[in-house]
C-alpha cells in the first residue's frame, strides 16, 4: 500500500496573517523614515533661517549721516566758528528692516574706525538725550525717537531712533576727530544679526554740518 507523505502547507488565514504582519512592519518602517526625513529637513531649515538671520543686519539707515562740526574750532577761532576743523559727532537715523526682529539698542555695539583709531563708544549715562547737550567724548545716545519708547531702547517694526555719537576726545580739540577728507566706519554691532558698517568719507571743506558720502 502506498504511503503518502504529510506536507504542511498555509491555510489561507496563516497567509492573511503573514500578510498582514508584512504590510504592518512596512508601515512603521514607512512612518519612521518619513519622520526622520521631515525632522531632518525642518533642522535643515532652521539652520537656513539661522544662517540668513545672523548673515544679514536688522538695523538699515534712514537717510543721510551727518558730521556735526559746530562744537570744534580751528586756531583761535573760538568753539562754535563757521570755520571747523573736524567733525567730532555723528549724527544718523536706524530702524527696523522689513520682517527683522527687535533688537535692543541697550545692548548694541558701536564701534569706530580710521587709519589710525580703533575706538568702541559706550552708551551715555543716560541714553535718552532728554538734556539736549552732546554725548561725552567716545559715547554715543539717542538723540530723538519716533514711534517708540526711548527707555525701553528696544527698536521695533516702525520705530526709529537718531543717534548721536561723539567720536572725538574733546568739542574743543581739532587735533581728534575726524579731519577733512578722511575715511572712516562705525560699525553698528546688534546683539543678534551681522553688523552694520557705515563707511563715509569726510569733505574736503567741513562746514558746521555736513552731509557725509
Amino acid at each position: 500500500m502506498k504511503r503518502f507523505q504529510k506536507v504542511e502547507a498555509f491555510t489561507g488565514l496563516e497567509a492573511a496573517i503573514v500578510l498582514i504582519a508584512f504590510v504592518v512592519v512596512a508601515a512603521v518602517f514607512s512612518y519612521v523614515v518619513l519622520g526622520a526625513g521631515f525632522f531632518t529637513a525642518q533642522q535643515a531649515q532652521k539652520v537656513v533661517y539661522s544662517g540668513i538671520g545672523q548673515a544679514t543686519s536688522n538695523i538699515l539707515i534712514m537717510g543721510q549721516v551727518y558730521g556735526d562740526a559746530s562744537g570744534t574750532a580751528q586756531g583761535s577761532l573760538g568753539v562754535g566758528s563757521t570755520n571747523p576743523g573736524s567733525i567730532h559727532t555723528l549724527v544718523f537715523t536706524i530702524g527696523l528692516a522689513a520682517g527683522a526682529t527687535p533688537v535692543s539698542i541697550n545692548t548694541t555695539t558701536f564701534k569706530f574706525q580710521n587709519e589710525t583709531i580703533l575706538q568702541t563708544l559706550s552708551p551715555a549715562s543716560n541714553i535718552c538725550g532728554n538734556s539736549g547737550a552732546q554725548p561725552a567724548a567716545w559715547q554715543w545716545e539717542i538723540q530723538s525717537w519716533q514711534n517708540g519708547n526711548c527707555n525701553n531702547g528696544l527698536l521695533e517694526p516702525g520705530v526709529q531712533f537718531t543717534i548721536e555719537a561723539n567720536v572725538s576726545v574733546s568739542p574743543q580739540t581739532i587735533s581728534t576727530g575726524i579731519p577733512p577728507g578722511d575715511t572712516f566706519t562705525l560699525q553698528i554691532i546688534p546683539p543678534v544679526g551681522a553688523a552694520l558698517p557705515i563707511t563715509k568719507t569726510a569733505p574736503g571743506s567741513i562746514t558746521p554740518m555736513n552731509v557725509l558720502y
